[in-house]
């Protein structure tokens, strides 16, 4: 090949990385949301999930209202599905949880999840779904604009209908894990954007197991500093969003950033046995994902690890209590 043909294509590549770079350092302004808004088409929650699982199994049997497109999308274009359940004594003096899922959709761990914070934390819970509403599944293509920023918008979306319900408005948080926690980070994301339309409305984050390569175009864009508390949870063995293709200083500029060495992507799995009462000691139960690993390849791991995810949640019952108004 000709050295020319060599020296311009070494070129190209450097212009492109410098051009990516530049649209992942640029804030994200009020003319962008069209372009992260992809319409609503769906008014009802599927039937069935992954596995043959029944909607009822996660929501109903859990005493959990059904999904109903209840929230108005960030630009007032059309509703998103959501459970919403406010607390059987009222919203007021105790905390807000809006619980974000990752790229699989709607799951079992999400309400799970949910179900903890109303009964450790007797707060109100609403669990919000991005992509049913969509007429999607899941989305584990992330470079689509069914990406983060969506997600961050949703979340806006979530919190001011939260606010319409009553919460108290200075104890909201916004916890998700995978795609979720990503959406934690961006939502918390010290950009003009974000401290205008999220900053009024969150009281702290709870990221787990998060995306979180940042900086590398505008479908990973930059995740903090933060401006409000932030709390990461976070697996060594974690073969779908690893830490180490992350920037350290997107966890280091938290108020906690917690790393268990050997637990896996979704180490706090319900398995099973997750929802009986009590529940079923899986710990260390692993299964497939169905979406791979970092980079292509084979499926990633899940592993139950009771032991990471008993602190987990210990943690975050210390981070929401110090944070939020005492639960009467």
């Amino acid at each position: 090949m000709p050295k020319n043909i060599c020296s311009f294509k070494i070129w190209l590549t450097l212009l492109t990385a410098a051009l990516l770079n530049a649209c992942a350092s640029s804030n994200f302004e009020s003319s962008d949301v069209e372009d992260w808004q992809p319409p609503t088409t769906q008014t009802q929650a599927p039937k069935t999930l992954f596995f043959n699982d029944k909607i009822e199994y996660f929501t109903v049997n859990r005493g959990f209202a059904n999904f109903l497109p209840i929230v108005p999308t960030f630009n007032n274009k059309g509703k998103l599905l959501a459970s919403w359940n406010p607390h059987s004594t009222g919203v007021k003096g105790r905390p807000t949880f809006i619980v974000m899922h990752g790229g699989h959709g709607i799951g079992g761990t999400d309400t799970y999840q949910a179900l903890w914070a109303r009964k450790e934390l007797k707060a109100n819970v609403l669990v919000l779904d991005s992509y049913w509403s969509r007429g999607r599944l899941e989305n584990w293509k992330t470079n689509t604009n069914f990406g983060v920023n969506m997600r961050a918008l949703d979340a806006i979306a979530a919190g001011r209908f939260a606010l319409t319900q009553g919460v108290d408005p200075d104890s909201i948080f916004l916890m998700g894990g995978s795609q979720g926690g990503w959406t934690v980070l961006r939502t918390f994301t010290q950009e003009p954007f974000y401290i205008e339309n999220a900053k009024p409305l969150f009281r702290g984050g709870i990221s787990l197991y998060p995306n979180c390569v940042d900086g590398a175009s505008s479908y990973a864009p930059t995740l903090g500093p933060y401006y409000a508390p932030v709390i990461i949870f976070t697996g060594g063995k974690d073969e779908a969003t690893p830490t180490w293709a992350c920037s350290n200083r997107v966890f280091t500029q938290t108020q906690e950033w917690i790393n268990y060495p050997n637990a896996t992507h979704g180490f706090d799995a319900i398995g099973e046995g997750g929802f009986k009462d009590p529940p079923v000691d899986h710990n260390h139960e692993c299964h497939y994902a169905l979406n791979t690993k970092f980079g292509g390849g084979a499926n990633f791991q899940v592993c139950r690890d009771n032991e990471a995810t008993e602190d987990m949640f210990r943690r975050i019952k210390k981070f929401v209590q110090e944070l939020s108004k005492p639960v009467k």
